[in-house]
This record gives structure tokens, C-alpha cells and sequence, in this order.
């Protein structure tokens, strides 16, 4: 992290170096202690946020929310939440990393923006991507960004694949080198988590089917062995990884879904519990217990402020309430 000393580096690249494993370095969260099924649970409105799009917590507990006009950081106010955004001026952000002491996040006006996190961050471009809809953005293991293109552009044809960026040791906010890095496989990819080596990848297959990918990192930086995780019949769209479990967001049914490491569905909201979800995370203290599910719920691609999504909630036990 910033800092004069040589701890406060080492301590930088400890925290860089797990920030892309499950969205930070927190105790782990036990799965089966996780309700996400309507018998159990329910969902809470707790703030409206414009085309509300990814979830990111840092390292610390802060969360950071993308939206289709800004980042915001989401903040206790009372008994409830307050959202500030961290950009001067409006762009239709999406995906969000942290390394060390830099949130990244991607625009659809093609650009990637970096802040440091400071106690009032402020997102400035960086890098030019070239992209026409730079999606899904996390942080890989040897001090690279990856980054899906897809599912859809407005202003292009299809280009679905994976990016890698290098950055430069010396400076986080300076991107080296830009390479596609993997493209097998992918229609419309649109989020991407990563556990160890191993990147995880939403998409869009064959005949409109939804599902999750794996596309393992080689020592070399290269892409290694791809296959399909788990297939269901709905739009996807972002997810994260509760150690080796899923957590997944039906963007197309309105549900959101925990999957066991090997495929198996274990637990499902009913259908239309929410309005067009794009993400889907689990709880950090101080803002939220490790039970709570945090959902973005999209709404309808392109509006900002009717009651129709445009907003986060927040999934949890009942008897929690």
C-alpha cells in the first residue's frame, strides 16, 4: 500500500497479490451458512444506484459499486446507506479490480480508470483499451489486469474475448502492454473472477444457454486448459466465488443461484425475485455481515432512473432482519 517503508510495501504486494481470490483477503466464508432461496430469505432495498452494474470490496470492508453514470463508494449513514460517487463526471463504468492500493475500473467509453484509495478516492483514465465494451475486470497473479470485451457493444460489431494488461511494476497507473489473450469458446462473455490461477468466465454459449467458464493461467502468463464449468438456461451475466462455490446472477430470470464447485445447482431464488440482477457478492464487515448477499439489479439496459432495477439490495436470512 502507499507508503515511505519497506513494510508498507511488503504489505502491498501481500494484499495485491490475494485481492482477485474471492474479492479480498477476509476469513473465508463457510457456503452452507449462505441463504439464497425464498424459503429463507428475503431481499432488502437499500439504495438506489443508476444501471447498477458490479460489486467490490476492498481488502479493508470499503465496497465500490459500478453504474451506468459513476463509481460509487457505499458508506453507512444512520441506519442506512449512502452512495458518493468517486468520478468527476459521468461514464457508464462496469467491471472494478483492486490491486494493492488502486481500484480499476473499465468504461464503456473504452478507456480504463484508476484511483488510488486514499479516504476520498477519485477515478482518472489511464488507458486507452481500444474496446468498443470493455466488461468484467479482475486482477491476475502475477500483477496483471484481465478483462472479458462482450457481450454486446453499441457502437461496434461482436468482438467477444479476454484482455490481458501488463502494468508497469513501478506505476499502477500505467498499462505496459495490451495483448487478447483467449478467445476460444466465447459468444458473449460479460463477467470474470479469478481463484488462484484460474480464471472464471460468464458467457453466453450455444443457442442463448448461459454459463461459466474456466481458463486456466500457465506459468508463462499464457492461457492454459478452457472448459465448461456449468451451464443453465438463462442470460447470464456477473457472479463471484465463495471459496471454490459460486454465487450467480440470472440476469434473464431475475434470480440469483449458489452452485456447488463441480456444477451441482444447491440453492435458487424463485424467478423474478429481482429486476434484471448483474452482480452478486457476499458480505464483508464492517458494512455487512458474512451472511448478507449483495445484489446490483440492473434493471432495464440503458435507463438510469426509473423504479425498474436502478438499484442495490441486499439478500439475507429473514431472522437476521
Amino acid at each position: 500500500m502507499r507508503g515511505g517503508g519497506v513494510m508498507a510495501a511488503l504489505l502491498a504486494l501481500a494484499l495485491g497479490a490475494c485481492s482477485g481470490d474471492d474479492g479480498g483477503t477476509a476469513a473465508p466464508v463457510d457456503p452452507a451458512t449462505l441463504c439464497v432461496d425464498d424459503a429463507c430469505g428475503e431481499k432488502i432495498e437499500l439504495l438506489p444506484i443508476a444501471d447498477a452494474e458490479n460489486l467490490l470490496f476492498t481488502d479493508d470492508g470499503r465496497l465500490f459499486v459500478s453504474g451506468g453514470t459513476n463509481v460509487f463508494e457505499i458508506v453507512r449513514d444512520g441506519d442506512g446507506y449512502a452512495a458518493f460517487a468517486i468520478r468527476d463526471g459521468s461514464c457508464n463504468f462496469t467491471g472494478l479490480a483492486q490491486r494493492g492500493d488502486v481500484l480499476y475500473a473499465n468504461c464503456f467509453d473504452g478507456r480504463l480508470y484508476a484511483a488510488r484509495l486514499t479516504a476520498a478516492p477519485l477515478l482518472v483514465p489511464i488507458h486507452e483499451l481500444g474496446l468498443a465494451a470493455p466488461n468484467g475486470l479482475v486482477d491476475g497473479p502475477d500483477g496483471e489486469l484481465y478483462l472479458v470485451n462482450g457481450p454486446l457493444a453499441t457502437s461496434a460489431a461482436p468482438d467477444p474475448k479476454i484482455v490481458r494488461l501488463r502494468l508497469d511494476p513501478a506505476d499502477p497507473f500505467k498499462v505496459i502492454e495490451q495483448t487478447d489473450w483467449f478467445s476460444e469458446g466465447l459468444l458473449g462473455p460479460n463477467g470474470i473472477q479469478r481463484r488462484g490461477r484460474r480464471l472464471y468466465v460468464s458467457n453466453t454459449g450455444l443457442g442463448g444457454l448461459g454459463e461459466i467458464r474456466t481458463v486456466d493461467i500457465a506459468a508463462d502468463g499464457t492461457p492454459a486448459t478452457s472448459r465448461q464449468l456449468l451451464s443453465f438456461t438463462s442470460l447470464p451475466d456477473d457472479f463471484s466465488l465463495v471459496g471454490e462455490h459460486l454465487l450467480v446472477a440470472y440476469f434473464g430470470g431475475g434470480r440469483i443461484a449458489l452452485y456447488a464447485p463441480d456444477g451441482t445447482l444447491l440453492q435458487r431464488t424463485g424467478p423474478a425475485r429481482f429486476s434484471f440482477p448483474s452482480q452478486v457478492r457476499v458480505g464483508r464487515p464492517p458494512l455487512f455481515a458474512p451472511t448478507d448477499i449483495l445484489v446490483t439489479e440492473k434493471g432495464v439496459i440503458g435507463d438510469t432512473a426509473s423504479a425498474i432495477g436502478n438499484r442495490l439490495s441486499v439478500f439475507r436470512p429473514a431472522a437476521s432482519r
